[in-house]
Formats: structure tokens, C-alpha cells, sequence
């Protein structure tokens, strides 16, 4: 089968079969041949894909006024070998407008059209937006990876129909991006300024500060008095509540976070290995400088700012800090992972005071210690290191003993030397409790040897003291966690 082609009008073309091997490439797209190909029978080196060959000399596109006709990209005729639609540059052939517009689209975009709807749907083939001007086409046959979406920035497909604006190279999903609501302001926790949506385009490369890509003509929320400082839709508006979303924000970490599997890995914020759902940095240029960035997502759960007994003075934020600063609370570092490690701490007043986010969670008991200025908190955990020493004894406080520790400077003291007061208020008791030792007359005289408190309805130990309620013969331990008051 021969025929004669517009670009090539001397010589007939022969079709025959070719092997990608040949390395004979279609002079109208520029990839090489491989399979059905049409070969100047004169052996001038002219090659084209059957379906090159195929493509129509004419077509009236949606997004310009004149016919476009198929021709070679040049760049002394347009100056460009840019595609006015997706912006991408060319090679071989592109469909141009001959009436001095100096237009051109790609072989791709050419053949966008009008989208087919139902009669009785014809009003979403063009739609209004809010924030532009002019009119959006419902379009199919958007070339895959050409076309990014102005609010997720993910590429439009053809399989799936999108409003566009060619003019100005806007493009918008349609269903949930083209919904999408955009307030005009928002408060990110990336920036101490409120950040204002831009609608403007620009002739220069925006980079995003969070997830550090480059885009241009797009739509962001970027600060007016740090005017360098700008966001994507799709950042800025990432969700920061942990519901498994394939995708977060989140105040720990500069950059988006993406739900993944990690092996061999530990949480930047509890230390331990990766198990379960595990958020990862995702930013893309930057991941090089993030690659051990990995949450547990109930990791990423705990607020914030807190208040908390242990340091009742001021707020304590979650933040990073340096591997050498130790817990006031277990008296220990965090072990020497090479990752970040976030902890509360005490911000601008110079207390000094950490806490690791699993001590954050612990509710110990705590009293006043007459000649002391902190509150004294009952520890009940393992005291790491045994290299504390009681102040009242001088002797070492073993581990699993029970003993008072001052949080914020050495003081610790055994049970037994420590200050239990004589007289307490329980919440499980209407009447005062006093300090007694153990076990009381009426269980000497029970023979089942069984000792039990009566708050928390568990056995306890008969060698420890106990509060008691003669009246009501109420028993509760003097180690229960739900001491509240002394008196």
C-alpha cells in the first residue's frame, strides 16, 4: 500500500513492517518506528507510524477561534516550539494557526473537545467559577500528563472530564476540586502571617514551602508581608486530622506526610519501631534531607500544647530537641537514634523542663513537701539508672521501689522516709482519712488473710501503710492514684 503525504509530496510512501531494532524514527512525532511504518520507497530516510500518517491536515479545536493546520514545529515561524495549552515543548509536528495568532498546540491537546453530556445536563458543559473571570469549558480527551489541576495539582486524564480555561491555562477536576471551597484567609501553623489566596498568574516559577515543587500559573495562599513565602492549595489545605488519609499536614513536620509501610524504622516521636499505620515525609525534592522522618499515626495525635501537673507553671509544647537533654520525668535521654526526637517542652520562660510524650500521658500523684517550693510526684514506674539516692537516708532508691522525686531538682526520698501526711481527703470517701499502719485490727482478726483496698477494690499490699476511716472502717492504700488532696 502506497500513499503520497503533504510534507513529503515527491516520493510515494510504501507501508512495511519495522522493528523498533531499525532505529528508523516517525518524522512527525520523533519516536522510533516500531511495527506498521510508511518508508520513502525512494530511500530518502522519510518514516512515519501508520498512525502519524493518519492524523488529520485540519482540525477546529474548542480553545481557538481558527482552524489549526498540521505542520512541522518552527521555531523562526512562532518563536517557541511551546505548546500554548499544557506548556510543554514539542517535537515533530504541531496543529498552528496560520492567521497570525501565534498559536500552537501539541498533537495531544489539538483533539481536546466539548465534552458529550445529556441533553438535559448541557448546563455543565460550561460553568462559572467564583474566583475566575471567565468562563469554564467541560472538556474531554485531555492528554494524560499534560495538564495539572489548579487545586490538587494532580495531572487532569482523559478518562476523566475537566473544566478549562486555555486561555489561561487553568484546568479544574471536575466534581470535588471544582467544589472545592477556598477561603480567602487562613491561619497556617508553617507561618506566624495569615496567608491570603492569590488568584493572579505570574511569568516565574512559584515554589511551594512545603512541599518545595515548582509550578507556574497556579492559584496559592502566600503572605503579604513575606512575600516570598507561599503555599499550594493542595498543602495548605491537606487535612491535619489523623483519619488514615493517604495524605496529612502535620505541626511536627515542615512537609506533607503520606500513610505508608515502614520497615526497620522508628517514630520520630515515641522512638519505637515503626508497626501499624506509619505517616513518612513525602515532599519530594526535599525527602533527600528527610529520609528518616516516620510517625506512628497515633504518634501524631497528641496536641500540641499541653498543661500538665508535673509542671503546672506553663504551658508545654511538643517540639524537637537535641538527644542530650533528658526527661525530667524518667531522668533518661532518648536512645541515640539518628532521627528527630519530639518531647513537651517548656517554651521562653528558661525552666529547662522536658517531658517525653509517653510521660505526658502518666498522672502520678503528687504533694507538697514543707521547706520545698516544687510538689513532690509519687513515683510508681522503674527509676532509671539506680543512681538515685534518697535525701533523707542517703541510700541508693533501688528500682521498683517506691519513692518521692522532685521534677526539678534532686530531692528524692523512699516511702518510708518520705512525707505522707497524717490526714488526707479521698475521693471515694466523704470523711478524712488518717495515716495508719498496716494491716488494721479488724483484718488481723479475719482469717482469710486477704487484704484489700476499698477505692480501687484490688488487693494490696499488707506491709505498706494505709489510710484509714474508723467510722466507716473505709481502707484505702496509702499509694492509690487517686489521692487527690492532703490536709
Amino acid at each position: 500500500m502506497e500513499i503520497n503525504y503533504f510534507d513529503h509530496p515527491h516520493h510515494l510512501l510504501s507501508l512495511s513492517n519495522r522493528k523498533r531494532d531499525d532505529s528508523i524514527l516517525c518524522k512527525v512525532c520523533g519516536e522510533a518506528c516500531d511495527g506498521q511504518t510508511y518508508i520513502c520507497s525512494e530511500g530518502c530516510n522519510y518514516n512515519l507510524h501508520e498512525s502519524c500518517a493518519k492524523l488529520p491536515l485540519e482540525v477546529q479545536s474548542p480553545i481557538h477561534p481558527h482552524p489549526l493546520i498540521l505542520g512541522r514545529v518552527s521555531i523562526e515561524f512562532t518563536g517557541t516550539n511551546i505548546c500554548d495549552c499544557c506548556y510543554k515543548g514539542s517535537e515533530g509536528f504541531v496543529y498552528r494557526c496560520y492567521e497570525d495568532c501565534n498559536f500552537q498546540l501539541d498533537r495531544e491537546c489539538a483533539f481536546m473537545r466539548p465534552a458529550k453530556v445529556k441533553e438535559e445536563d448541557e448546563e455543565k458543559l460550561i460553568h462559572t467559577h467564583p474566583h475566575h473571570d471567565h468562563p469554564l469549558l467541560l472538556l474531554e480527551k485531555v492528554p494524560d500528563k499534560r495538564c495539572e489541576c489548579i487545586i490538587c495539582l494532580i495531572y487532569c486524564s482523559g478518562s476523566h472530564p475537566t473544566y478549562g480555561c486555555i486561555p489561561c491555562r487553568l484546568f479544574l477536576h471536575e466534581g470535588s476540586c471544582f467544589e472545592t471551597k477556598l477561603p480567602p484567609q487562613i491561619q497556617h501553623f508553617y507561618h506566624s502571617h495569615p496567608l491570603t489566596l492569590s488568584l493572579t498568574q505570574s511569568d516565574r516559577d512559584f515554589q511551594c514551602k512545603a512541599c518545595y515543587s515548582l509550578n507556574r500559573n497556579i492559584w496559592y495562599y502566600r503572605c503579604k508581608e513575606c512575600d516570598s513565602f507561599g503555599m499550594h492549595i493542595a498543602c495548605a489545605l491537606l487535612p491535619t486530622t489523623i483519619k488514615f488519609e493517604s495524605q496529612i499536614q502535620h505541626f511536627l513536620h515542615g512537609h506533607p506526610l503520606s500513610l505508608c509501610e515502614a520497615n526497620d524504622q522508628h517514630c520520630c516521636v515515641c522512638q519505637k519501631p515503626c508497626t501499624g499505620p506509619t505517616y513518612a515525609c513525602d515532599s519530594g525534592i526535599s525527602s533527600l534531607f528527610c529520609e528518616d522522618i516516620y510517625f506512628h499515626s497515633s504518634c501524631l495525635e497528641f496536641p500540641r500544647q499541653i498543661c500538665h501537673p508535673f509542671h503546672p507553671f506553663h504551658p508545654l509544647t511538643l517540639l524537637d530537641h537535641e538527644n542530650f537533654q533528658k526527661c525530667n520525668a524518667r531522668r533518661k535521654s532518648y536512645p541515640g537514634y539518628n532521627t528527630v526526637k519530639f518531647s513537651y517542652i517548656c517554651q521562653g520562660h528558661g525552666c529547662r523542663f522536658l517531658l517525653h510524650t509517653e510521660c505526658s500521658t502518666v498522672m502520678m500523684p503528687s504533694i507538697t513537701y514543707q521547706g520545698h517550693a516544687h510538689l513532690l510526684q509519687f513515683r510508681v514506674d522503674n527509676i532509671e539508672n539506680n543512681n538515685l539516692n534518697c535525701s533523707a537516708c542517703k541510700f541508693n532508691i533501688c528500682e521498683s521501689s517506691y519513692a518521692f522525686t522532685c521534677l526539678y531538682c534532686d530531692l528524692n526520698l523512699h516511702l518510708h522516709c518520705g512525707p505522707l501526711p497524717y490526714t488526707i481527703k479521698h475521693i471515694h470517701h466523704i470523711h478524712p482519712l488518717i495515716l495508719t499502719y498496716s494491716p488494721i485490727q479488724e483484718e488481723v482478726e479475719d482469717e482469710t488473710n486477704e487484704f484489700y483496698c476499698h477505692a480501687c477494690e484490688e488487693e494490696r499490699d499488707p506491709q505498706l501503710p494505709i489510710y484509714y476511716c474508723a467510722e466507716c472502717q473505709f481502707v484505702t492504700e496509702s499509694l492509690n492514684h487517686n489521692l487527690l488532696t492532703t490536709s
